[in-house]
């Protein structure tokens, strides 16, 4: 390593990032920085190494143990907009600054919101299957189908994420309300068209309710039993955000019970779903926490995530950081 040259610490699982993005990281480190890749599932001590060395450290899905050890660090900065996997007032103690990707991901997964919307709007994977056994539905078997259009869109969490699916359903002429414990800014509202309600009030009158929170206590279970009660019939859920926002055995109950019309789902109580209740339902819409993962988002985290380790190595203050 050259003198004075600053380390990045990039603590990852293998499976959850393709190898091309590696290269990429690789490639891409700034000058006058020294990337270390730091795979979970090395040695503890080696790995306690690294992070007493490290100045920065990057971190996608995984969490940090290794607080009290990492003196010199400048900051954390995850590749990813959710932090659950970290201890936030343990980091602010240690003065480490966490930043989340800035929107990096916002409209992958604003995109894939309208797929599972229209998804089940348009019963696609009904056609799907029955095209590929052979049947050629009729009019009468599939009325049912609905249009986005004046649709009232009820966003849960209205950060970069819920802001970003916003501006693409109003592409599509449906109206916006928006439940977050923070108002934006009128220009904001006004671009996007959005007005800030009250949850009960998202949930009772809303046609679509999507989820953007973050995980944290008062979101765990956000969507239960009584949530889900007071929906529309004709109400669908999509949750794109964490899957401990929803209660899972109760969205289970109240697909069974037609509480709802349907649900769309990338994020689950327990990853990998290998077996659920959820598969029996075929107004349900699935999807294994991809909601995020297209190369073109990789390029954005990459490039905001080497840009806000610049700005701290220049004595300014780090971007898009989490307050403790």
């Amino acid at each position: 390593m050259m003198e004075n040259t600053e380390k990045i610490v990039f603590l990852y699982k293998k499976e959850n990032i393709p190898d091309q993005i590696i290269e990429k990281a690789k490639k891409q480190t700034p000058l006058g920085f020294e990337l270390v890749l730091c795979e979970a599932q090395m040695p503890e001590e080696e790995r306690r190494l690294h992070a007493a060395e490290a100045d920065y450290f990057m971190l996608y899905t995984v969490g940090f143990d290794d607080v009290k050890i990492a003196k010199k660090a400048k900051l954390m900065q995850i590749l990813s907009a959710g932090y659950d996997r970290l201890n936030v007032p343990e980091l602010a103690e240690a003065g480490i600054p966490l930043a989340t990707n800035g929107g990096a991901n916002a409209p992958t997964v604003a995109e894939h919101v309208l797929l599972l919307i229209l998804s089940l709007y348009r019963k696609l994977p009904l056609h799907h299957t029955a095209l590929k056994s052979g049947t050629w539905l009729g009019h009468q078997e599939v009325l049912g189908l609905n249009e986005l259009r004046g649709k009232q869109v009820g966003i849960v969490g209205f950060g970069k994420i819920g802001q970003e699916v916003a501006r693409m359903v109003n592409g599509f002429l449906a109206s916006v309300v928006y439940y977050d414990v923070y108002k934006a800014p009128d220009d904001v509202e006004k671009n996007l068209n959005a007005r800030q309600v009250g949850l009960d009030e998202l949930l009772s009158t809303s046609d679509i309710i999507t989820l953007h929170t973050p995980l944290t206590e008062t979101s765990r279970g956000l969507i239960n039993s009584n949530a889900l009660k007071s929906m529309k019939s004709s109400a669908i859920l999509i949750n794109t955000a964490r899957g401990a926002a929803v209660v899972e055995k109760d969205l289970v109950d109240a697909l069974k019970n037609k509480v709802i019309a349907g649900a769309g789902l990338d994020v689950f109580e327990i990853e990998p779903l290998n077996d659920s209740l959820l598969f029996q339902f075929d107004n349900v819409v699935m999807t294994p926490h991809t909601a995020g993962s297209t190369i073109d988002t990789w390029w954005r985290r990459l490039d905001f995530a080497f840009e806000n380790i610049e700005r701290v190595s220049k004595g300014k203050d780090p971007l898009f950081v989490v307050e403790p």
